[in-house]
């Protein structure tokens, strides 16, 4: 098991305030972040022969992510993650100019991910502790300043990993502003579960089993903006109810895929009528047959993004000198409704100072 090495992210060339930081659980699970992006670099988990393999795409380097293609490579992206769009929101009669840095829109390009020196692009403060229950943890915290990106409100933002000892790394994103403000983070890892050791021998993961607790997608246009409409995936390939793989996805054209492609969809969640902030519903399971890892996704979230990065072209240089295409890995991100601010029939993502911003998601890494 060759971890990643905390003198390749102190010591890189392009930033000496990084750092990297290791958790294990007693079954001898590993799982690392770093504090830029308070992302989430590597996570060892066996396959069903006890074999550990590193599940997630990445860099050997802090100098990769710094360089990469791909920004949000485990990363924590806000304040708010996915697409908003024209770049701008109404807040009431106040209308708010965020940073246009999204490569689809024209002739004005929409917003992404938080904003060009957004939560991905930041060094967060960190602590490392030990639960009461004797698990290994780490906290990010990180404050947002009135105006960054565009966005108003001061913006007070803390991110814990929490690797427990039934194989699960919980995500807990809290958020708690001085003025009213939206608020939708998501982590941005991408997985390949599969079991060779070196990820140079990888394949991509269309071999890769999906399902998802969704009966709709959230229809988005040409540019990746929500229209408004949920559309049913019933008797559609994109319909993963029911597992099935994710190259079958891709068989048949549908106006929701890119073509030749691959696909960055919003689902819907099928969730139980609950005000329980912080109970979890089952959001996704994701399976490989030859490895017999799988990893089982609960959230408190509304929404997940699937992406199968088809934006990777092979330029990114990843762990072991593995070039990164289209579907090298899978992120399932989970989320409130994308462009929110701007559908007025979504479930709104707005915290005021009287209402904290709470997001749970657990990973849970089982094999068979």
């Amino acid at each position: 098991m060759k971890l990643l090495s905390p003198s390749t992210f102190s010591g890189g060339s392009l930033a000496s305030s990084a750092e990297l930081i290791t958790l294990r659980n007693r079954n001898g699970l590993v799982a690392q972040f770093t504090n830029y992006g308070a992302r989430w670099v590597s996570m060892w988990t066996p396959d069903r022969n006890g074999n550990l393999s590193d599940v997630i795409l990445g860099f050997d380097t802090i100098d990769g992510y710094l360089s990469a293609g791909e920004k949000y490579h485990g990363a924590i992206v806000g304040r708010v993650c996915g697409r908003i769009s024209n770049a701008r929101f109404r807040i009431g009669e106040q209308e708010y100019l965020l940073a246009s840095n999204d490569v689809y829109g024209t002739p004005v390009r929409n917003h992404l991910h938080g904003g060009i020196d957004a939560f991905h692009n930041r060094y967060w403060k960190f602590r490392t502790y030990i639960s009461s229950s004797g698990e290994e943890a780490v906290e990010f915290t990180n404050n947002s300043q009135s105006g960054e990106e565009g966005y108003p409100g001061n913006l007070q933002v803390k991110v814990t990993y929490l690797l427990k000892d039934d194989n699960t790394l919980r995500m807990e994103c809290e958020a708690m502003t001085d003025y009213p403000t939206p608020v939708n983070l998501t982590n941005h890892a991408f997985f390949n579960l599969q079991s060779s050791s070196d990820p140079a021998e990888r394949k991509n993961v269309l071999s890769h089993t999906l399902t998802l607790n969704a009966s709709a997608i959230i229809e988005c246009d040409g540019e990746l903006i929500p229209t408004g409409r949920l559309l049913p995936v019933n008797g559609t390939l994109l319909d993963f109810r029911l597992p099935h793989s994710i190259a079958s996805s891709l068989l048949e054209e549908h106006s929701q895929i890119q073509k030749n492609k691959g696909f960055s969809l919003a689902y819907a969640l099928d969730t139980l009528d609950t005000k329980e902030v912080d109970r979890l519903n089952f959001a996704a399971r994701l399976s490989d047959d030859l490895s017999g890892r799988m990893l089982e996704i609960y959230t408190n979230q509304l929404s997940v993004q699937v992406y199968n990065g088809y934006f990777m072209d092979g330029t990114d240089i990843g762990k072991n000198k593995t070039p990164y295409y289209a579907s090298a890995g899978i992120a399932i991100e989970t989320q409130g409704y994308p462009d929110a601010p701007n559908q007025p029939a979504f479930p709104s993502i707005l915290i005021d100072k009287t209402e904290k911003y709470y997001h749970i998601t657990e990973y849970r890494f089982l094999s068979n």
